[in-house]
């Protein structure tokens, strides 16, 4: 088998090379309808004073392939007007992508030929799919992903107006983060792939395989209705526009890692590649009932027999000089075409990066603020600290593995697909913890230090097969469907988490004390966690024209069903009274009578790693009417309907009188089932042909996250905070208006702006309660968003002094937004009510601007890229709140805040060969802001001087030395620089 791969592989790399040194080319592209953007099949494609042709097919793709020249090609098809394109150029062994828009033919003018040049049909191609939509929307082409320096989606739609990127990974849309934002992958609805929050991981999916991405700002009947931000859709290549084979190679470091000591815990021999989850899995004897039943039913030589089977693994090992970044990707596409005129489309990728960074933070968590003054000293606030004081180090190392292989089949009115993607995004982070301070810990006198390993395994497994079949009259029915599966993987093996006295030396570590389920998971604990999600669901669709009188309709119509079950294990081992060096304190012979043991404090702490199942499922249909009212107006309205239901079950132990075994209990919580109908309409107005004034309403629904729903804590070792579901957790109604202008003055500008609204009806919202380090989402009663967007994307071209500005293109996006949660009280245990505050995650700005000036004949393009988000909430605190020494009311657990931060890239690219060889050089994050996250505790509305903490020598409480707000966490970011090389065969 896998000499026949071999042989193939070989075959294809041998067909592209003949064919880049053969005169012929290609001219490739799409035939659509200029009023609705429906494809064309059937036209037919001549070469004027020439015999060649071809037809588009059901998709309305074309290709034809011609000697090197300058051509004209004729288009034409019955109830359209014909149109004649000049001056082509063919390139031998290249290929020219060309879509062409038909407009319906009327009695008037029935017969007339329009005619028009290569580069105003281009123009209008490039604008046409964002004029036409039906919703507001914005995107990125394969053609500009190929001239970035992007590895993965995350990094992609930090390109796409009005879009934010948090840590390559999270999207934020319209200033709505992570549970407001829906994803879809080849048309499939895509859950969390995340433990600890409701998003999905953008890294996860590779740039060589994207054929284009789409965000929806506004709402139609057959798109998902649970929404508020944006609707993510990333489309993966089908039909290669061109055969390729291209092989990228890449080089990079940051320039406070490169070259310093990198440590880590004992790696396996393929982390490398991302396989390390084996060597730190638990022994195969040991109990994998352990959450279940934590011991009660072991004697203590047992217990002991167990402990000394784990792994001594906490000394990190010091690998040496960091080494570079690096990456690797292959992506091979080709269309082989049959004598029956139908055609097999093949596209295949593979990538693997790896990164180390050395990351530097100081935390203080949940200040205890006791507003203490003198009233002859105004300049000082006077209080205790600290609950949780810490500088730490992290070392971290990541690897992405992926791959793809997606595979069409054409012929005559019909396609069939199968797109399959796998990704595995691997990270070993050691956090080194040389100087900590924590309330409450038993204080011998000497130092405090933490040491925490962390190693998280994703997997994500998508297959989607699918087909698309033209019927009815004149081919104009389209009916697609797909059934679709999706696996989503997280496993922490052997989470290593322990907070040490050490001796005078500095060089014992020492573990006393019972602590209760909280501040063991936090301060000792080994955890070994496996989270599941098995999605499977299947759509139809339906699409057909109808004509009444001067006025033309598109009817749609379509069913949705997806199936979610997700299944979370963990075990927890708190451990305690511990002593001896890094090397041996999780030695073997450190468990025995009078050594380490595993505490049981209480029966609830069986259920601390997180231990549950859940499910969800949803049935949707929709109906909707597009109506073209005249040359110049159109309508797109009509309703979906969404049956949901979902479940939550957690394990949990429960004691009896006179009983030593527990009894496992299966509590259900937030069982439920809700039936939504989400109406919309989008009114289209078109003036001139390059301006849309676009106006529309929706109903749409956010639904909580079924781990949002599971009551147990959950600590995130890398942030340092506890989160907890809660399932009396309602889902969010909203009522959406929006506003839009937009001109496209010629090919790739625009200019627009819109403005929207939305009242929300139990937003969800996380937050901490009074003294809590605990995260929990709860719904805060009603929210307002209101915003104004504006976007433009110009070539200076219309400046008359300088020629060369037509090679220069200026883009700038700003979103202005206001939000306002009103105070009062909440229905939640934890955090009985708010005060009144902007909406979580919503800054009051969002800038991004760039300037690209392409020089060398275009073979060299450098590009300069700035973003800036305001200040804005990442967590609710508490409401309570004392009065400060300027008499003033402050809130004792202000929120926490994320600092706006300036971000300035650049990107030099410079091609070789007709574009056949290309460098690019990356310079990221230029300015070295630092990343933080604040409290406001003089509640001035920003972020003065950082709270300085000291050590006074002999005293087990850090004490208070400068400064007005609290820096819950500050990291020192890094310059970033790679050099990207790559081949296209």
């Amino acid at each position: 088998m896998l000499r026949l791969i071999s042989l193939l592989f070989f075959t294809q790399l041998t067909s592209l090379a003949a064919f880049s040194q053969v005169s012929t080319g290609k001219i490739t592209g799409k035939i659509l309808d200029i009023s609705n953007n429906e494809a064309i099949s059937g036209a037919s494609i001549s070469v004027k004073n020439a015999r060649y042709g071809s037809s588009s097919v059901m998709d309305g793709s074309y290709q034809i392939s011609l000697p090197a020249g300058t051509y004209t090609l004729q288009f034409s098809h019955l109830g359209h007007r014909s149109k004649e394109i000049t001056d082509i150029i063919v390139k031998a062994g290249q290929s020219t992508v060309l879509d062409i828009l038909l407009e319906t033919a009327t009695k008037e003018l029935e017969g007339v030929v329009v005619t028009s040049s290569v580069k105003k049909e281009a123009q209008a191609s490039v604008y046409s799919a964002q004029k036409r939509s039906a919703a507001a929307s914005d995107g990125i082409s394969a053609e500009v992903i190929k001239k970035t320096p992007d590895n993965n989606a995350g990094q992609i739609l930090k390109r796409v107006t009005g879009v934010n990127v948090q840590g390559n990974r999270f999207v934020v849309v319209r200033g709505l983060a992570d549970q407001y934002n829906q994803t879809m992958l080849n048309g499939v609805p895509m859950t969390s792939t995340e433990t600890n929050r409701n998003a999905f991981a953008f890294d996860l999916i590779p740039a060589a395989i994207i054929d284009n991405i789409v965000v929806n700002k506004t709402a139609t009947p057959d798109m998902p209705g649970n929404f508020a931000g944006g609707i993510v859709q990333i489309n993966t290549k089908d039909f290669p526009a061109s055969d390729f084979f291209t092989v990228s190679l890449q080089l990079g470091f940051s320039d406070e890692t490169i070259g310093k000591d990198f440590y880590t815990d004992e790696r396996a021999s393929m982390e490398f590649l991302g396989f390390g989850v084996k060597k730190r899995a638990l022994p195969a004897e040991f109990p994998t009932a352990l959450y279940r039943i934590p011991f009660v039913e072991l004697n203590t030589q047992e217990q002991f027999r167990y402990l000394k089977m784990l792994n001594n693994n906490l000394a990190p090992v010091n690998y040496g000089a960091s080494m570079p970044n690096e990456s690797f990707q292959v992506g091979f596409g080709k269309t082989i075409k049959f004598r029956d005129n139908s055609e097999l489309g093949i596209v295949a990728a593979f990538n693997q990066r790896k990164t180390e960074l050395i990351e530097h933070e100081t935390s203080l968590k949940d200040p205890d603020l006791l507003w203490n003054f003198e009233r002859n000293d105004t300049t000082k606030l006077h209080f205790s600290l600290m609950d949780y004081y810490s500088e730490n180090i992290r070392y971290k190392y990541h690897v992405d593995l992926g791959g793809a292989l997606n595979i069409a089949y054409r012929f005559g009115n019909n396609k069939i697909s199968l797109k399959n993607l796998v990704s595995q995004v691997y990270d070993n982070t050691f956090m080194d913890m040389p100087f900590l301070r924590i309330e409450g810990f038993d204080f011998k006198g000497y130092n405090q230090v933490g040491i925490r390993h962390i190693i998280e395994q994703r997997r994500l497994y998508n297959s989607v097969l699918g087909g698309e079949h033209r019927t009815g009259l004149k081919n104009q029915t389209r009916i697609d469907w797909n059934v679709n599966l999706t696996g989503n993987n997280t496993r922490t093996p052997d989470t290593r988490n322990f907070l040490f006295n050490t001796d005078s030396t500095g060089k014992i570590l020492q573990v006393d004390g019972n602590f209760d389920l909280a501040n063991s998971l936090k301060r000792l604990s080994r955890i070994w966690s496996d989270a599941n999600d098995f999605i499977y669901g299947g759509a139809f669709n339906i699409v057909t024209p109808l004509n009444t009188g001067k006025a033309t309709h598109l009817i749609k119509g379509g069913l949705l069903f997806q199936t979610r079950d997700r299944n979370v294990e963990g075990i927890f081992l708190p451990v305690s009274n511990l002593k001896g060096t890094v090397d041996s304190i999780l030695s073997p012979s450190n468990y025995h009578p009078n050594g380490g043991r595993i505490e049981l404090v209480n029966a609830s702490m069986a259920s601390g790693a997180g231990n549950y199942t859940a499910g969800s499922s949803v049935v949707a249909g929709y109906g909707s009417i597009e109506s073209k009212l005249g040359s110049k107006l159109r309508v797109i309205w009509g309703a979906r309907f969404e049956n949901y239901q979902q479940f939550v079950n957690v394990y949990t132990p429960v004691f009896f009188d006179n009983f030593t075994d527990p009894e496992l209990q299966n509590t259900s919580l937030a069982a439920r089932t809700t039936f939504n109908f989400l109406p919309s309409i989008n009114i289209i107005w078109s003036p001139v042909p390059k301006i849309n004034v676009r106006a529309s309403y929706s109903k749409t629904v956010i639904r909580p996250e079924l781990k949002d729903l599971a009551d147990f804590p959950r600590y995130d070792f890398l942030t340092l905070v506890f989160s907890r579901g809660n399932s009396g957790l309602k889902s969010t109604s909203i009522d959406n208006f929006d506003l839009k202008f937009e001109w496209f003055p010629s090919a790739g500008e625009i200019l627009s702006l819109s403005a929207f609204h939305k009242n929300m009806e139990n937003p969800i919202e996380y937050g901490r309660p009074f003294n809590e380090n605990i995260r929990i989402p709860v719904n805060t009663g009603t929210a307002e968003v209101s915003g104004l967007e504006a976007e433009i994307r110009k070539t200076l071209d219309f400046l008359p002094f300088a020629k060369w500005l037509e090679n220069v293109n200026a883009f700038a996006n700003a979103t202005l937004l206001k939000s306002k949660v009103p105070s009062g009280a909440l229905n939640n245990f934890y955090i009985n009510s708010t005060p009144e505050h902007p909406l979580t995650g919503q800054p009051d700005y969002i800038l991004n601007a760039g300037l690209s000036i392409r020089l060398l004949k275009n073979t060299m393009e450098l590009t300069g890229s700035y973003n800036r988000t305001g200040d804005h909430i990442t967590e609710l605190g508490s409401n309570l709140e004392m009065i400060n020494i300027f008499d003033s009311k402050v809130t004792v657990t202000p929120a926490y805040h994320l600092k706006a931060r300036n971000q300035l890239d650049f990107v030099l690219t410079k091609s070789f060969l007709d574009n056949k060889l290309n460098m690019k050089f990356n310079l990221i994050n230029l300015l070295k802001d630092p990343v933080i996250i604040y409290q406001d505790l003089n509640g001035n509305g920003k972020m003065d001087e950082l709270i300085r903490p000291v050590q006074v020598k002999g005293q087990p409480q850090l004490t208070y030395s400068s400064g007005i707000d609290n820096a819950s966490s500050y990291i020192i970011s890094q310059r970033s620089y790679s050099l990207t090389v790559s081949y296209t065969f």
